[in-house]
């Protein structure tokens, strides 16, 4: 499995178990399938599995420290596709 399977494999988990939500998890599985033009943008793809792997819909919502919500992911998922 290559990193780019690794990353949509992630989310679909992350839907199933941690309710990530679908409009994200559609978003990272178009990136996997068709990946930013250009030089690969490597650290944003580690930063985005990263993520993905610690969200949980509960964040900021109390202890929850090394969590992620949705609109970080979403903030990265922008940052990949409008670099320059």
């Amino acid at each position: 499995m290559d990193f780019l399977d690794k990353l949509a494999e992630t989310a679909r988990r992350q839907h199933e178990e941690a309710d990530l939500p679908e409009w994200l998890v559609e978003e990272i599985v178009a990136l996997s399938a068709s990946p930013v033009p250009g030089p690969a943008p490597t650290d944003l793809y580690r930063l985005l599995l990263q993520q993905v792997e610690d969200f949980d819909s509960y964040a900021g919502a109390g202890c929850f420290g090394d969590s992620v919500t949705a609109a970080t992911i979403a903030a990265t998922l922008d940052r990949l596709r409008n670099r320059d």
